[in-house]
């Protein structure tokens, strides 16, 4: 609704809105806060007969007591009566619609009440003196409670004089005013208690009046917004009667004419059609002022016409029988061809809520128009959203999603059956390096090629689909293994054969080939996603038998060679979307226990297989030549650690070792890819140390200039896991090293066993003889860390030091200890 028809319906003197203050003596239904008032007295009046009737009846006056004025049966019982029958009389009035009938009813219950309460206190005075006048603040809180606060010191006043009258009379007191001074006292304590409760009361029943109005209105609203909502419903469904139904939907929100109306070509408007509830009402011609649609173009969507707006319009709506017309356009802004009317009849007027409703019901209705005319590009559109979602952007094939339905129902299909289905997972070979030296572009023409060939090397009832990247797979719908094995061979090997043919893609002659699995349905295959898994662990079969063939599954597959190769897919994966991290694990000075640097360690976290051990990351990497991206990751993460710690640390600024696997020192890029991370980086060469294996030596005849390329840039050599191989001694001497790292073999029996003891003391001896720094890896336990400090060896590494962690945290813990080894100096300095 908009700001300038919200300003209308807030000042609109045809608007009805809810009275701020409920009229409890009105005629109709007893509200629910005067209905709380009589139950409360009703209560009270039965608690206090079945108190006050045995009470009367055992009540035996002593010497100086009261005497009853009648015996105790016709007390108890004429007291106890008056108020039964006024409960009675309280009970018929809440079931009467008349207002005067309840307030006579009222003033009885208390007259009765009152009179009842005065007998009690001062006529039979059966009770406590000083304790009984508090029943008389009772009608004075009823007093308050039926009417308003005068009716409080009206009855105050009354009980006044009718106490002193009921006790001359019950003959308490010689005069008409003997004590009246100590009853005028008591009485008067009376007004004062029950004053502030009469206004309380009031408040309270006034709150609840105008909160169960309230909910009231919001009942009604919601029931006509719900009335909205499910005339919306009928409204957008778009067919013949879709008019009927909001002329109908009109009606029911209580408006007693409607119309539509049409703009015509000639712009006039016409009624389309018109719905009258009432003889005698109709709704003013569309064309005439009155008729309002003529303001439509001047102001909102929607027009209020009433009589408060001049005598001509008020004079042209009387003559229709009618207070106020609402037109409501079925349009955009200024551009509306439809419009909506509605009138109410004189005599009554249109609320609020109404006018809200008509709004929400003439949008809805708007957008049931629009949406017959858009219900054509809608189809349009799903029809190609749908082809969308199952088939592949680039070759046309069908997509993942569509061929896991239509094999599930065709798996569901061959259950039970003689025919079974098959299914092909096709992996391309040598593909990557195509796509990574002639471009994605020209990768991309290679794979629509690809599912040309596949298409037409498949037969007429069988579907091609891509899975993703360079992987498509095959479902043979309907095959007889005990029968035709020879057609299912037949297109194994014409797809290895079309795909090994040469390709001319942006004419260059590309040459690949295929690796195929086969999977055929059976007793033994309980679900969809067995057959694919099956075919797809005979297509990493066909990878490990050499590529370029295609092998069925059989049970006894080598599950080794196949988690291989599949980590070798998974891993390509993870370098290419950047999920392998680096971890740095401290070393150590044995004689200071200072920190000295760290080893950048290689960490992955496979989805399935949890982490992989080096010992099995690094020769996959090697063999599928990942180990070059992964290097180059490795070094650039360690040359901006080495740099971090250089600015934080400038005075002694902490050493990083990075291991370099002989296939990445002997590729012909290695030492431009080093140049570029050194330089890109800032890092200074001195911090850096490059950790290489004993296998160095095999790896090729030039590698002691390899190594000396790598010292000429002013970084330190590390000879990693020294005693593991072959390596001869000789090369200690040979090769330019400067560290030796001890396998962490020697160093886990080093403690317990003397002849690994006596090789630890000599590599350590032969290493200080020959200039080098000595680090022992894997140092567990204190004992080993106290033997290696016998053995004067200089540096340890492993978990009982630190455990590999990411960079911040190291840093953090390497702060804190040079932060403690200060405060330490300077308390020593203090106390010297």
């Amino acid at each position: 609704m908009s700001s300038s028809l919200r300003d209308v319906l807030d000042h609109a003197p045809f608007i009805s809105t809810p009275s701020s203050r409920p009229k409890p003596w009105a005629d109709g239904p007893v509200d629910e806060a005067t209905s709380l008032v009589e139950a409360g007295l009703r209560a009270m009046r039965l608690v206090g007969a079945l108190l006050l009737f045995p009470y009367i009846l055992r009540y035996r006056p002593g010497p100086d007591d009261a005497s009853l004025p009648f015996n105790e049966w016709i007390s108890a019982v004429s007291l106890c009566g008056s108020l039964a029958l006024a409960n009675a009389l309280s009970i018929v009035a809440a079931r009467v619609q008349l207002g005067r009938i309840r307030l006579v009813a009222s003033l009885f219950g208390l007259l009765a009440d009152t009179i009842i309460v005065l007998l009690v206190v001062g006529g039979f005075g059966i009770l406590d003196p000083d304790l009984a006048w508090f029943i008389l603040i009772i009608p004075v809180l009823e007093a308050g409670m039926r009417f308003e606060i005068r009716a409080s010191f009206y009855t105050w006043a009354f009980e006044l004089l009718g106490y002193v009258a009921v006790t001359k009379w019950a003959g308490s007191a010689e005069s008409l005013f003997d004590e009246f001074d100590e009853t005028l006292q008591r009485v008067g304590v009376v007004l004062l208690v029950a004053i502030p409760v009469v206004y309380l009361a009031q408040k309270l029943l006034l709150d609840i009046r105008l909160e169960r109005r309230a909910t009231g209105e919001a009942t009604r609203r919601s029931r006509l917004l719900e009335t909205v909502a499910q005339a919306s419903q009928r409204v957008s469904r778009l067919d013949a009667g879709m008019v009927d139904e909001l002329l109908d939907s009109v009606a029911s929100l209580g408006f007693e004419a409607a119309d539509v109306c049409v703009l015509g070509v000639g712009g006039q408007w016409r009624v389309e059609a018109s719905r009258s509830n009432v003889a005698g009402i109709g709704l003013p011609d569309p064309e005439q002022a009155e008729g309002g649609l003529q303001k439509l173009a001047e102001h909102d969507r929607t027009v209020i016409l009433h009589a408060t707006q001049g005598a001509a319009i008020e004079s042209a709506l009387r003559r229709h029988g009618l207070s106020t017309v609402l037109v409501r356009a079925l349009g955009a802004h200024g551009e509306a061809t439809v419009a909506l009317r509605c009138g109410k009849r004189l005599g009554t007027r249109v609320t609020s809520t109404q006018v809200e409703c008509v709004e929400l019901l003439g949008g809805n209705a708007t957008i049931a128009l629009h949406n017959k005319r858009l219900v054509g590009e809608l189809r349009a559109m799903q029809h190609r959203l749908q082809s969308q979602a199952y088939h592949d952007a680039l070759t046309g094939l069908s997509n993942r999603m569509c061929f896991n339905e239509e094999l599930e129902a065709t798996f569901d299909d061959r259950q039970g059956q003689a025919a079974e289905c098959a299914v092909m997972f096709i992996d391309l070979d040598r593909f990557k390096p195509v796509n990574d030296s002639l471009g994605h572009d020209v990768g991309n023409e290679l794979l629509v090629n690809v599912a040309r060939r596949l298409s037409s090397a498949v037969r007429d009832q069988d579907l091609v689909a891509r899975m993703g990247g360079d992987e498509f797979v095959v479902l043979l719908r309907e095959i007889y293994p005990s029968t035709d094995e020879g057609e299912l061979t037949d297109v194994a090997d014409r797809i290895c054969e079309t795909i090994s043919e040469p390709f001319v893609v942006a004419d260059n002659e590309v040459v690949i080939s295929c690796s195929v699995g086969v999977a055929i349905s059976g007793d033994d295959v309980k679900s969809s996603g067995e057959l694919v898994r099956r075919a797809d662990l005979a297509m990493y079969r066909a990878k490990g038998l050499g590529k370029a063939r295609w092998e069925l599954y059989q049970p006894e597959v080598d599950e080794e060679g196949v988690s291989r190769i599949r980590i070798e897919r998974d891993l390509r994966h993870a370098v290419t979307n950047n999920q392998v991290e680096v971890a740095f694990q401290g070393i150590v000075s044995v004689r200071s226990g200072q920190f000295i640097g760290a080893e950048t360690l290689l960490r992955w976290q496979h989805p399935v297989q949890g982490l992989i051990p080096p010992d099995t990351l690094v020769p996959i990497a090697e063999d599928s030549g990942l180990i070059l991206e992964l290097g180059r990751r490795v070094l650039e993460r360690a040359c901006l650690q080495a740099v971090d710690w250089k600015r934080r640390f400038p005075d002694q600024s902490p050493m990083v070792a990075v291991n370099v696997s002989p296939v990445q020192l002997f590729h012909p890029r290695f030492f431009d890819t080093l140049d570029s991370v050194l330089e890109r980086t800032g890092v200074s060469p001195s911090n850096l140390i490059a950790e290489i294996t004993e296998n160095i030596v095999s790896a090729g005849n030039d590698s002691e200039k390899k190594l000396q390329m790598i010292r000429d840039r002013g970084m330190r050599l590390a000879l990693d896991d020294f005693g593991k191989g072959q390596t001869s001694l000789m090369y200690l001497s040979s090769f330019p090293i400067d560290i030796l790292k001890i396998d962490k073999t020697f160093v886990r029996n080093g403690d317990s066993n003397p002849k690994d003891r006596a090789i630890l003391k000599s590599i350590i001896d032969l290493a200080h003889t020959l200039g080098l720094v000595v680090i022992a890896e894997g140092v567990e336990t204190k004992s080993q860390l106290r033997l290696l400090r016998d053995l004067d060896c200089d540096l340890v590494q492993g978990y009982l030091l630190h455990r590999p962690n990411t960079g911040p945290e190291i840093t953090q813990r390497v702060a804190s200890s040079r932060n403690q080894m200060v405060t330490g100096r300077q308390a020593a300095l203090s106390t010297g």
